[in-house]
């Protein structure tokens, strides 16, 4: 049996630990800007109605892997990463590779979100020169804020999370009037070829891509009643982000006349959501406006919980590699502002969303045959007789199954992002393999 090597990463400072509500916020904050942009590219390859195929496969993989993690996190609360459960399983080899597909995921989601956050100010002020400088700001921004008190950042997060929420509330209602079922169902631009479905599933991840973040602070969460803290936590987020995601495709869908110059708009614009709302709506209707401005809210709760996430991961790998290192927090969060700067100067929004999720997928199949593999092992008990959660207090056959579909699906997605995007699969490769050899010297 491989005995988990727990992060050695001091714990930052929390003034009071989490509950349902806070993991609930914080799962929705990871994600929310899924919904802001990023699915009109998906859009691209199959148009509106038949981008419901993948995302339908979409959330059945983050449904299973949500059981998984849920189950995972229960019976090993002390990690603070996907990560230790790979070591559990597999030891220190695969967990390395894991730390840093988990790296890869967050630090270029964060200039992914960022991009957007530019684009939507200017959006507004009509000026779309400015957006990488804008987006270079807002990282700067939470690359601070990460220094602080994790307390302060989820204090953030909830307030950010339920403004987010709010601006897809006006979105609906600004947008439900012009909603049509016609104009859903006869689009022309519908595409239901094999081809343009695996085209566009990472688009489709990156509506939920994020959620596993929860993860990363399970060493937060309140030890009274962890197991039901976490579930509801963990469900909430899912099914909220699974309401609001299928919400938003919905009316956008049905409330745009399909005309090739709409089509043009949607299909290539950085923030789809303003932009569908104008064409429903007078751009300078006082609705397109105000949900603009509270739309950032959205996209900026997720890029703050994302740099927070990408920035613990950093650290924590950086104290394994230097365990006396003393700005280890600060070095972590200026290498996220300076790698995220350079991507958002260099690279297009749908290769940075696509190597997110490379790295995630890579991720959720770690952790789902992990969980097999741990399953099959001889039981544990006596070697760690303080354990308040065992694998044998949740059913058998309900865990195998979910994390063999997670296994399953996650496995499907690797292939495919690596058959059509081999410059994505190069990319992976050319960062996570250095990394994974400098970790394994450590």
């Amino acid at each position: 049996m491989v005995t988990p090597n727990i992060n050695p990463t001091r714990a930052m400072p929390v003034a009071q630990k989490l509950g349902a509500f806070a993991i609930w916020a914080t799962g929705v904050g990871l994600v929310i800007s899924g919904e802001s942009f990023g699915w009109n590219i998906g859009w691209a390859k199959t148009g509106p109605l038949a981008f419901f195929i993948p995302l339908g496969l979409t959330i059945v993989l983050y449904y299973a892997l949500v059981q998984t993690l849920i189950e995972l996190a229960c019976v090993y609360p002390e990690a603070d990463g996907p990560s230790v459960y790979i070591q559990r399983a597999f030891g220190s080899f695969w967990a390395g590779f894991i730390a840093v597909a988990v790296l890869v995921e967050f630090l270029f989601a964060s200039p992914a979100i960022a991009s957007s956050v530019g684009e939507y100010i200017c959006f507004l002020r009509g000026n779309a020169l400015d957006a990488p400088w804008i987006a270079t700001g807002f990282l700067g921004l939470f690359c601070v804020v990460n220094l602080f008190d994790l307390t302060v950042g989820i204090r953030v997060t909830i307030a950010l999370t339920v403004l987010a929420i709010l601006e897809l509330i006006l979105y609906a209602a600004g947008s439900g009037p012009a909603f049509r079922p016609t104009q859903l169902l006869t689009s022309t631009y519908n595409r239901f070829d094999l081809r343009s479905l695996v085209e566009a599933t990472p688009f489709a991840i990156w509506m939920l891509l994020g959620i596993e973040g929860i993860s990363l602070m399970t060493r937060s969460v309140r030890e009274n009643g962890f197991r039901r803290h976490l579930t509801i936590g963990y469900h909430g987020a899912f099914w909220t982000l699974v309401l609001l995601a299928v919400g938003v495709l919905l009316l956008a869908a049905g409330g745009i006349s399909w005309t090739p110059q709409n089509w043009a708009i949607i299909s290539q614009d950085n923030h789809p959501m303003p932009a569908s709302l104008a064409l429903m709506l007078p751009k300078t209707s006082i609705v397109v406006q105000l949900f603009t401005f509270i739309g950032l809210f959205g996209l900026i709760a997720s890029l703050h919980a994302i740099t927070l996430a990408a920035t613990n991961q950093l650290e924590s790998l950086l104290r394994l590699g230097w365990p006396g290192l003393r700005a280890g927090r600060r070095l972590a969060a200026g290498l996220v502002f300076l790698i995220s700067t350079l991507a958002i100067w260099s690279s297009q929004t749908a290769f940075l969303i696509e190597l997110s999720v490379f790295g995630a997928v890579c991720m959720y199949f770690g952790v789902a045959v992990s969980l097999l593999k741990i399953r099959a092992l001889p039981d544990d008990s006596a070697e760690e007789p303080t354990k308040l959660l065992r694998h044998a207090d949740f059913a058998p056959r309900r865990s195998r199954l979910f994390a063999g579909i997670a296994a399953s699906l996650s496995f499907v997605c690797i292939l495919i992002l690596s058959y059509l995007h081999p410059i994505v699969f190069g990319c992976f490769a050319g960062i996570a393999l250095p990394a994974w050899l400098w970790y394994r010297t450590k």
